[in-house]
């Protein structure tokens, strides 16, 4: 049952409100973690965590866990087709995780929700934040839980809730300047590829970019620009996005589609930053 008063209320589920959520139950801190949706995504997103994240991750109690799912890779190579323009070599990191972690994101919200259960947490699901209104104590939060409404008070309320956050546009906090907007494909995919299942390979072509990295079940995430991408892309999409700024010769062959979406991009820029939200 969610509560009137909480010390904070953290809206959204995703990497950033479930990190948050298992710092404050390590610190005996009170708060609340709800989210809209029933469950959490099921497709793989984002798919790799840095060396830096991970150290910022190990007093969470989350790397080792992490660790047995992931697939570590060392070699990242940026490519002109058959060309390696530029290689480099993560397993030089000094670091206590010199790799790049391929993880799909749903496994990683799955890893920190567990470890939320086992702290004795719990996520409030299918609770929708509606209103944000800060007051001298903090703010009252309008959710709504089972078509009913409740008020929440909270002295502090995060914004784990995406690029049309609800507090952040609550909060008054905008982007400046001019923005521009591009889509990109996302599909996890079998893959007969050449270039072999122990390196990331960024492509530079003319016709744009494309990125294609091993997964730890043995398929590929293949990230591109495209102009106008379809909502769903299909093996044929995905095939001639490779076939254009892949290799050449023994190309890259498509067996099967596993997950695909279009993402379109916002970037914003005010002087020299640039602020990127994709939905």
């Amino acid at each position: 049952m969610l509560p009137d008063t909480t010390e904070v209320l953290i809206i959204g589920a995703g990497p950033t409100g479930l990190a948050l959520s298992i710092v404050l139950h390590q610190a005996g801190v009170d708060h609340v973690l709800i989210d809209r949706l029933g469950e959490g995504l099921q497709t793989s997103r984002a798919g790799v965590i840095h060396a830096q994240t991970l150290k910022a991750l190990e007093p969470l109690g989350v790397t080792q866990r992490l660790s047995e799912l992931a697939l570590k890779l060392r070699n990242f190579a940026i490519r002109d087709r058959n060309r390696a323009l530029l290689t480099l070599d993560f397993g030089k990191l000094p670091s206590r995780h010199p790799y790049l972690m391929m993880l799909p994101q749903n496994l990683t919200e799955q890893v920190f929700a567990e470890r939320i259960a086992a702290l004795g947490g719990v996520i409030h699901r299918l609770v929708e934040a509606k209103a944000v209104v800060q007051n001298t104590d903090g703010a009252r939060v309008t959710v709504v839980e089972n078509g009913r409404e409740k008020i929440i008070s909270a002295r502090y309320v995060v914004g784990g809730d995406g690029m049309h956050s609800l507090v952040r546009s609550s909060a008054g906090i905008e982007f400046d300047g001019a923005a521009y907007e591009a889509s990109f494909v996302l599909a996890d995919v079998r893959l007969d590829w050449p270039v072999g299942p122990t390196e990331v390979s960024l492509f530079f072509a003319p016709a744009g970019l494309v990125v294609v990295a091993p997964l730890p079940d043995g398929s590929y995430r293949v990230v591109a620009t495209m102009d106008d991408a379809p909502e769903k892309p299909a093996v044929a999409d995905i095939q001639a996005l490779l076939d254009s700024r892949g290799p050449t010769g023994k190309r890259g062959r498509v067996l099967d589609l596993k997950w695909s979406s279009r993402f379109a991009c916002i970037t914003a820029w005010s002087g020299h930053t640039a602020r990127t939200g994709c939905s």
